[in-house]
């Protein structure tokens, strides 16, 4: 009887450690998710201001 009391303690703790764990890789995920939008906007700012220089050298050369 003794070892079931013990296994469901366990359970209760590893069902809290996961809870933990769940709550720190969904943090995770965010913050992936939050730099991928900000390089997304800074490679599309690269592009469009190479875009511009390419335009502004057109423009010279014609």
């Amino acid at each position: 009887m003794r070892d079931n009391d013990c296994r469901c303690g366990l359970d209760r703790l590893h069902e809290v450690e996961m809870h933990g764990v769940r709550e720190d890789l969904r943090e995770l995920k965010d913050r992936v998710l939050g730099l991928e939008v900000t390089l997304a906007r800074g490679v599309l700012l690269l592009v469009a201001n190479l875009a511009g220089v390419i335009v502004t050298l057109a423009r010279e050369l014609l």
